[in-house]
């Protein structure tokens, strides 16, 4: 652009003569205002294609910026998610505590008690290491951690586990209390059946608390398993 604009001048300059050309200098001056405008405008053309370049790095630093912020956020998911799954395993394991215990020390008791085959001594140290072991239960329940950011509704559902759990150990311990009763109720068959009633009722009370939990711990494992699939 700059070489053509030079020649039109050249023949300009040409076609006049030396005086037309000093006298008229000034009518040079939209030649030279239309060599510095072009001038100009190659400028201007590289500066808009600087302007291009200066952009397409800023979307190219806005999209990096916004990926890492995506893949943190997903990341701090991804990590509250297998906290959440921990927890729940942990509940779940407790809930499995509790049945096996009263399974592995309590059964044998009764049984034993039904066949009139369990000495008063022996019966007295079980019934003390089962009572332990639901106190520990116990404490381990109370110590569970709810996560702070979890929504409110699952905080909620999971505290309702830990309730039903506490409720469960405490009907549990509540019929060791009648069965031990039992053993001290001797030839009197009125008091013995009367124990029995209730340890009945506080074993079905504690099934039906672990029932409720066991529920209840299933929805937000379900929940929690769509969530990590979906992310």
């Amino acid at each position: 652009m700059r070489q053509i604009l030079l020649s039109i001048f050249v023949l300009f300059l040409f076609g006049c003569n030396q005086n037309d050309k000093f006298s008229k200098a000034e009518d040079l001056s939209p030649v030279a205002k239309t060599h510095f405008t072009a001038s100009n405008l190659v400028i201007t053309a590289s500066g808009d294609t600087a302007n291009n370049s200066s952009n397409s790095t800023a979307d190219n630093s806005r999209y990096d910026t916004e990926n890492l912020l995506k893949n943190n956020i997903n990341g701090s998911k991804q990590s509250d998610s297998a906290e959440f799954e921990l927890l729940l395993r942990q509940i779940n394991e407790t809930h499995d505590d509790i049945f096996n215990i009263w399974d592995d020390n309590f059964i044998p008791l009764y049984n034993a008690y039904q066949f009139d085959e369990l000495e008063v001594e022996y019966a007295a140290d079980e019934i003390t290491n089962l009572n332990e072991s639901y106190v520990g239960l116990q404490e381990e329940v109370q110590n569970l951690s709810i996560p702070d950011n979890l929504p409110e509704n699952e905080r909620l559902r999971v505290q309702e586990i830990k309730d039903d759990l506490l409720l469960a150990i405490s009907n549990r311990s509540l019929a060791v209390i009648e069965f031990k009763s039992m053993l001290g109720s001797g030839e009197e068959s009125h008091g013995e059946e009367s124990h029995q009633a209730l340890m009945d009722i506080h074993i079905a009370n504690s099934n039906r608390y672990l029932n409720e939990a066991k529920e209840v711990n299933a929805e937000l494992v379900l929940k929690n398993e769509k969530l990590i699939t979906v992310k």
